[in-house]
């Protein structure tokens, strides 16, 4: 039988004797094997928008119903030959529909155990074909998914009763996993799932619309965890911390993040599972599941007031012997601290061996990890190569709320990955788009978190010019934190007395009564009308001196000052200077280096691709420092002053200006 691909042939399976399969007429025609003559194709999962469906699904019908009672489908199917003609192959399966609990025939196949094996065992493919499909035996006692899914022809062949003809692998394997990767969003019916797999909680599943990643499903443990005070709190840091003044679009909070990082851990996991083989169908439990999203969902707990500047500006200055390289605190420990006493005070039903596994997640200590899991502990916190989902998720969600657009794509990164040698590896064909996902966080960098703008308002509200007679510089919160007895600074060592820390201590701070906050109060306001630090100029350190670069002081600058009109002269106080680093999440390394490929999906073995190998239009440096100055007095004088003094300090250093615009110009456009 010979056809185009437009021509679509339907073929039935009667109900009785298995194995026999006849022709049914062509569409139009009578059917007498289906009574009510319904013929239709069965639909695709959904797919995000610029993609296609698989095209397995074009050769998936179905009849319905098959008899009276309609319970029962009967499923064929149409494989494709390499000389274009059609080759028929269908069976039957008892299948209710979605009414039984099951949103589609995959999905039951995966759920009953015992139609599945007896479909492998009428499969009559060549040797050949059943090595490259390698599909595990599925036991009767295991009740949660099947092993793997069915690549596009092998899947034909699955449902097939009859020996197909010679079918050729050789491009199903890619096929496979991007099947993988769209039915991955094709969960059986939540809440069948999850009393069907006994899931826990006190509560039901809860599925929550997000901007970003569409409907995320979350079962009943995971959301006793989410309706906590621990993970509440995180609706009032904003992900972005000043970056909102600039942004206004940016008003999300980590609470989403932390929701969104969860539903990618669930995927990640998922598509793991499936693309791992043996180890992913018997190694990999529901215990380590639930790992994985707790291990996601409070990630962030430990963070605190205005996000990085609370570890990175506020600490440092209130510990005299705060180490920057080795601090004495860090919020991924604060995360695991404040997620093993989230359970205890809630009484999430959660055992204590999952919340030690949760803990070795959030802060990437594998030294218990189990031989052959070990690569989950990659998933949340990679401290390999720092390819996550705590990465994932926020460069898709600072992208899309600042309105800069990102260039990796994230979703088929996951879609094209496996486990090789109990570490995540990628496909060759995705080191473009690995490098694209290190330029992308570069980029959010450059343009969002360090924005210029942004960094002025994080100043104002940890700077504060005291007129006292040392004239001394304090930080706003420090100052408030000794009003208040070092409530914000002890604070960090008690997780009950940290979860009172969060962004609402600017607003403390503003409508406060305390004389002695007169000069914080003042400066919030400043920032409420837009009487900004005045930005003016940065230049580039040369890529020979960042190794050994040493950061620039405000005494630095202010000892380069030449003849001004300011009264005694320019003052260290009068300066701000911003010591930036930006990077590929690894300092000066490639990233990509520590990153492992593959080139098959049969592969066993893993590889590293030189940059050279890839292209010659990659940096050939992953590492940039620039300084930045900034006047706290917007007075035309004081900033003239300021950008000679700047000026003065490069030629110091490099014999020539190396700022990002001339002076002449910027002033004319000020």
């Amino acid at each position: 039988m010979k056809a185009t691909g437009a021509e679509v042939k339907a073929v039935s399976v009667k109900l009785s004797g298995a194995g026999r399969s006849q022709e049914a007429p062509d569409k139009g025609s009578p059917d007498e094997t289906c009574p009510n003559n319904q013929r239709e194709y069965l639909s695709p999962p959904p797919v995000r928008s610029g993609q296609q469906p698989s095209p397995v699904w074009s050769f998936l019908k179905r009849f319905t119903p098959v008899n009276a009672k309609g319970h029962n489908i009967e499923c064929f199917v149409e494989l494709a030959q390499t000389d274009g003609s059609y080759r028929p192959c269908g069976c039957t399966i008892k299948w209710g529909g979605p009414s039984s609990g099951t949103a589609n025939l995959l999905t039951h196949l995966k759920r009953h155990p015992a139609e599945h094996q007896l479909c492998l065992e009428q499969s009559k493919h060549s040797a050949r074909a059943r090595e490259k499909m390698t599909i595990p035996a599925i036991h009767s006692d295991d009740t949660t998914t099947n092993k793997s899914l069915i690549p596009g022809a092998c899947l034909h062949a699955f449902l097939s009763q009859q020996p197909p003809a010679e079918v050729d692998l050789g491009d199903c394997e890619e096929d496979r996993f991007v099947t993988l990767s769209q039915l991955q969003h094709q969960q059986p019916t939540f809440p069948v799932e999850e009393a069907f797999r006994n899931c826990g909680g006190t509560r039901s599943g809860k599925i929550i619309n997000d901007p970003v990643h569409g409907h995320m499903y979350f079962p009943g443990l995971v959301v006793d965890a989410i309706d906590t005070p621990q993970v509440q709190r995180l609706r009032e840091l904003k992900q972005l911390g000043t970056a909102y003044y600039v942004f206004p679009g940016a008003s999300h909070n980590r609470f989403e993040h932390s929701l969104g990082t969860c539903h990618l851990a669930t995927n990640m996991f998922e598509a793991l599972k499936r693309s791992s083989g043996k180890c992913g169908s018997a190694c990999l439990d529901h215990v380590d599941k639930i790992s994985i999203q707790l291990a996601g969902l409070c990630h962030d707990l430990g963070h605190g007031p205005f996000s990085h500047v609370f570890d990175n500006e506020f600490l440092p200055r209130r510990y005299s012997n705060w180490d920057r390289k080795n601090p004495l605190w860090n919020h991924e420990v604060m995360s695991a601290n404040m997620f093993e006493w989230m359970v205890d005070e809630n009484h999430i039903d959660i055992g204590e061996d999952v919340v030690k596994r949760v803990r070795g997640l959030i802060t990437s200590e594998d030294s218990n990890a189990i031989t052959g899991k070990r690569f989950l502990w990659d998933i949340v916190a990679n401290k390999r190569n720092s390819v996550d989902v705590d990465k994932f998720d926020y460069l898709m969600r600072d992208s899309h709320n600042a309105g800069v657009k990102g260039s990796a794509d994230i979703s088929r990164l996951v879609s094209f990955m496996k486990v090789i040698d109990d570490e995540i590896c990628f496909k060759a064909s995705e080191v473009h788009n690995v490098y694209e996902l290190f330029h992308t966080r570069a980029s959010l960098h450059q343009k969002v978190y360090t924005h210029r703008k942004a960094k002025a308002i994080e100043y104002m509200s940890f700077y504060l010019v005291c007129s006292d007679p040392v004239s001394r510089v304090v930080d706003a919160l420090t100052e408030a934190d000794v009003i208040w007895d070092n409530e914000i600074s002890s604070a960090i060592w008690n997780t009950e007395q940290f979860i009172k820390l969060d962004d609402s201590l600017l607003k403390r701070i503003e409508w406060s009564a305390e004389p002695q906050l007169k000069h914080a109060r003042a400066l919030v306001r400043r920032i409420r009308s837009r009487d900004l630090y005045h930005y003016v100029n940065e230049y580039a350190v040369p890529e020979e001196d960042i190794l050994n670069f040493k950061p620039v002081t405000e005494v630095s600058i202010s000892s380069c000052q030449g003849h001004n009109r300011i009264p005694g002269g320019l003052k260290p106080n009068d300066i701000i200077v911003q010591n930036m680093k930006i990077d590929y999440a690894m300092k000066d390394k490639n990233p990509v280096d520590s990153v492992k490929f593959f080139q098959d999906y049969t592969d066993e073995n893993s590889f590293h691709i030189d940059k050279s190998k890839v292209s010659a239009l990659l940096p050939s440096s992953f590492i940039e420092r620039k300084v930045r100055v900034f006047s706290k007095n917007r007075d035309p004088v004081y900033i003239e002053a300021v950008e000679e003094a700047f000026l003065n300090h490069q030629r110091k250093m490099y014999r020539t200006a190396q700022q990002l615009t001339p002076a002449r110009k910027r002033l004319r456009n000020r």
